[in-house]
């Protein structure tokens, strides 16, 4: 068995042919598109009918893929349901530790142990 290692090329970016993206930019359109060649800073999109270049996008999610669309923040809450009770339902026994906070009881604990 022999160990290939993948070539060095100039053009080795994170898209390949046949890769599912969307816009970045919530002002783009929401539409899927599909990779159909990449190119140093950009890529032809669905067949060549598009152009775009390659920070202005992102590789679509699963749930984009299934909803068929880009989803926003807004769209996603009501294509995946609202988290609000989550976030807003923060038990009063949670407690927050600040780093110095944190720093002074490990301190603290290891100057406990050498004592006892």
């Amino acid at each position: 068995m022999t160990n290939i290692s993948k070539p060095n090329e100039a053009n080795n970016s994170d898209y390949v042919v046949g890769d599912t993206v969307v816009f970045i930019d919530s002002d783009m359109h929401d539409s899927l598109m599909t990779v159909s060649q990449v190119d140093e800073d950009s890529v032809l999109l669905d067949d060549g009918a598009k152009f775009a270049l390659k920070h202005l996008l992102r590789h679509a999610s699963i749930t984009e893929i299934k909803a068929k669309r880009r989803l926003s923040r807004e769209n996603r809450t009501s294509f995946m349901g609202d988290d609000a009770y989550l976030e807003n339902n923060i038990s009063p026994k949670c407690v927050f530790i600040t780093s110095d906070v944190q720093i002074h009881l490990s301190k603290a604990l290891a100057a406990q142990k050498e004592v006892s």
